[in-house]
């Protein structure tokens, strides 16, 4: 069952992110266009990069493949 306290994530939560990293990247033209197309604006300084979030992620699902395997050893 799913915490009550934890809040839907949905993919426009990772605009402002992603917005971010084009323009982090000098990829100013296309960190326009994505910005007119979304209605992105600039993310918070303090929140977490996109490549922190991507690394976490890479990180948890690692783990998940690990944890996966175990439980598939035990059954055989």
């Amino acid at each position: 069952m799913a915490d009550a306290g934890l809040r839907r994530v949905v993919p426009s939560d990772l605009y402002p992110l992603v917005l971010g990293f084009l323009r982090d990247n000098q990829l100013s033209e296309v960190a326009n266009k994505f910005a007119k197309a979304t209605g992105a604006t600039q993310q918070d300084a303090n929140a977490s990069s996109l490549l922190d979030i991507y690394s976490f992620w890479l990180n948890r699902s690692a783990s998940w493949e690990g944890c996966s395997q175990s439980i598939r050893e035990q059954q055989q």
